[in-house]
């Protein structure tokens, strides 16, 4: 029995190819687990400076903001990223430097529009929609960060696709949170809510032009002039994207808190937003390789090595199971303690908390599931399921917010991305008869 666990341990490690996302990973989780740590503590000082009240404030107004950012960059994550990683592993400098120039000049266009769209329908969206007139001014001043943040996160993705994943993460996870903490204080103490979104503001531009000098450090030194872009292209590829990108990084993780905004106090809004934000802290890990395994998985489709892939998909799941258990029995038996961190207020989101680490820990276990399905060419799949989960999501929520509140939202949430996942798991094995869960494939 022994010797049949090393010789596994031996294959796993002595594999070129899991060796390199191990690697990678190692380096994403370091960076992940300091940004994690100070978005955790940027979080708990807004929670503590705030209360609960403002803190609800300060994350409503970070929704609408969040959900401007994704429309803003158009699906272009996973498309940039994609067509990046493909052409610098075929030595195509230009088109390198090309599709990262086109992509950058669309997502401007649309992002500074909607800043300027968010800032003018700011009193409309807070009084009419949230009956909320406190909320005005702060999303106001939090509408000004989705032409940064959209921004912000495109280069990151770019930088992945070079990847330079040290760089995307100092970008993507770490920068905000830091130079937040360090301003967060003394604008607070200066604007209350709005001190702390003006400390959130200035330090996604700050970091967005962070990001343009790592990309322009990594590419000056690469020879090649941009290449004129087709647009047609990269519009094949982002159109069913956006959808996707739009269910999961604004719809699905942003509508239990739009609903319960509606119908539910700032007090109830500001302890789900600290729920939900720590209940991520179990699929973090996923989010640290996906940085490494979506150019890989790439770079293997482009190669024709679908074994390789699928043994890939398989251990780098297994790694990161393993790797985030700890957080989620903590956040499972722990979830008090926990969230006695941010105020005594808060700790009544303990059972939302428990249910809301559940679905995160599903989604570790089917691992990189949506990127494989995207760089196979099945990005029409993703959007399908991702649209039904957030159908699903959003029905839940009509039922059960109005009556349970936060652990209606944490219910609905937690269904919604098991499904999603498990799905997608099902259409992996259709489309290339590659088994994702380690638990149900071999890993030798």
């Amino acid at each position: 029995m022994l010797l049949k666990v090393r010789n596994k341990l031996n294959n796993f490690f002595t594999d070129k190819h899991m060796n390199e996302v191990a690697k990678g990973t190692l380096l994403a989780f370091g960076l992940k687990v300091i940004g994690a740590g100070l978005a955790f503590i940027f979080n708990v000082i807004i929670a503590r400076l705030l209360g609960a009240e403002g803190a609800g404030l300060f994350f409503l107004a970070l929704s609408v903001t969040a959900i401007g950012s994704v429309i803003g960059r158009i699906g272009l994550d996973n498309t940039l990223l994609r067509f990046i990683a493909t052409h610098m592993a075929k030595g195509e400098i230009s088109q390198v430097k090309g599709v990262y120039l086109l992509g950058m000049t669309m997502a401007i266009i649309a992002s500074g529009t909607l800043a300027l769209l968010g800032f003018w329908l700011s009193p409309w969206i807070a009084i009419e929609i949230f009956d909320k007139p406190t909320l005005v001014g702060p999303l106001k001043w939090m509408s000004l960060a989705i032409l940064p943040f959209a921004i912000l996160n495109l280069q990151a993705e770019s930088l992945k696709g070079l990847k330079r994943i040290r760089d995307a993460l100092l970008v993507q996870s770490i920068g905000v949170p830091l130079v937040g903490i360090l301003l967060i204080f003394p604008l607070t103490t200066l604007g209350g809510v709005e001190g702390s979104i003006w400390a959130y503001l200035t330090a996604t531009i700050l970091v967005t032009l962070l990001g343009l000098s790592f990309w322009l450090k990594n590419t000056m030194k690469l020879e090649g002039e941009p290449m004129l872009y087709s647009l047609k292209t990269l519009l094949i590829s982002c159109k069913p994207l956006f959808v996707t990108a739009l269910m999961n990084r604004a719809l699905l993780p942003w509508t239990p808190l739009i609903f319960l905004g509606i119908w539910a106090d700032n007090q109830e809004v500001g302890i789900f937003g600290a729920v939900s934000r720590l209940a991520m802290l179990v699929s973090f890990m996923l989010t640290s390789i996906n940085n490494v395994l979506a150019p890989k998985f790439a770079e293997l489709y482009a190669n024709n090595e679908k074994k390789v892939m699928e043994l890939t998909a398989q251990r780098s799941a297994l790694m990161i199971t393993l790797l985030t258990s700890p957080i989620f029995f903590l956040l499972i038996f722990g979830a008090e303690w926990v969230l006695s961190l941010f105020g005594s207020e808060f700790m009544v989101g303990a059972i939302a908390l428990t249910i809301l680490a559940t679905g995160e820990l599903i989604n570790t276990l089917t691992g990189s599931v949506n990127h494989f399905l995207i760089v196979t060419g099945n990005e029409l799949i993703v959007r399908n399921i991702t649209v039904f989960g957030v159908i699903i999501q959003t029905i839940l929520c009509l039922v059960l917010i109005p009556w349970t509140g936060i652990i209606g939202a944490a219910i609905a949430t937690a269904i919604a991305v098991a499904a999603i996942n498990f799905i997608a798991v099902y259409f992996v094995w259709k489309k290339t008869k590659i088994i994702m869960i380690p638990f149900l494939g071999k890993l030798n």
